[in-house]
């Protein structure tokens, strides 16, 4: 078994093409299709259906994914051990988190860890979507709201909190609420975040009637309230920029709006590398210090 045809492999399956596999791997794009079709040669069958926009797995391709992805993931982490064991961290850290997390905030994380860490790389992915940690290989994710799923350690390292917030443009000329049932004559911006995440993400505001606009993103809806669209319930942090600007205004309703509790997440299956340990320590310590 040529290990390095099997990790190229399993690359090219979690990236969806060949060409985001070869910028992760830091390879030409020719040696990972070299070394993909030479695997497929050597085991006498088809692996992987190319199209032109990503590749899709063959019967074959997903039971030999399955049979030789965690394989993969074990001598990665080992080799990552080794260098750990010396003192120096090095290898890629693959993270996710919420697409509207503040971008400030997590930059400072990874800029600050890099700097310490030169050998360190990062693989990011930033999406509102459940995303399967194994399948994707994905070491670390932060999350808003306690994750489902099994084969997963979850540990609690922060809180987000929300408010009510307009533009004073929108506010101008209008009856300023000062109760919850006030936001019944106002227009509204609402956070959904869709199907995928279930309703227990959506944040209601009672009394605040039909909604104007509806977003799965709540940077979307602090932008259209910066505009003078309507009232919408924000993270304090994603409605910071406004305030300090003063773009925003916080109107207070006698409604204070639910917090939600951020968690770290990774699979129980595979065991933290030094790295990803080190990562998680430097990001729960800044998200404990900005609450």
């Amino acid at each position: 078994m040529n290990l390095d045809h099997a990790k190229i492999f399993v690359e090219v399956v979690r990236a969806g093409t060949f060409t985001a596999a070869a910028h992760r791997l830091r390879i030409p794009k020719s040696t990972v299709s070299a070394r993909v079709k030479a695997l497929e040669e050597r085991l006498g069958a088809q692996l992987l259906k190319r199209t032109t926009r990503n590749v899709v797995l063959t019967f074959e391709g997903e039971a030999y994914f399955h049979a030789v992805a965690a394989a993969v993931d074990m001598l990665s982490n080992a080799e990552a051990a080794i260098v750990g064991d010396r003192g120096v961290l090095s290898g890629v850290i693959r993270f996710t988190a919420p697409l509207d997390f503040p971008v400030e905030l997590l930059n400072s994380a990874i800029c600050d860890f890099c700097r310490d860490h030169p050998h360190i790389r990062f693989d990011i992915r930033l999406t509102n979507d459940p995303v399967d940690m194994v399948a994707h290989n994905i070491d670390l994710a932060l999350r808003g709201g306690e994750p489902a799923g099994r084969d997963m350690v979850v540990r609690k390292v922060g809180r987000i909190d929300f408010g009510l917030f307009a533009s004073p443009a929108y506010l101008d000329g209008r009856i300023r609420p000062r109760s919850i049932g006030d936001l019944s004559g106002h227009d509204m911006l609402h956070f959904d975040p869709g199907p995928s995440r279930g309703a227990t993400a959506r944040l209601a505001v009672p009394g605040g009637g039909e909604a104007r606009i509806i977003s799965d993103s709540y940077a979307q809806l602090a932008a259209l309230a910066t505009e003078g669209m309507g009232i919408a319930c924000l993270p304090s942090p994603i409605a910071a920029r406004g305030l300090e600007t003063g773009l925003l205004e916080r109107i207070e309703a006698g409604w204070e709006p639910p917090s939600a509790n951020l968690y770290l997440v990774y699979p129980t299956r595979r065991d933290m590398s030094a790295r990803v340990k080190a990562f998680a320590a430097h990001l729960t310590a800044l998200l404990a210090r900005s609450n």
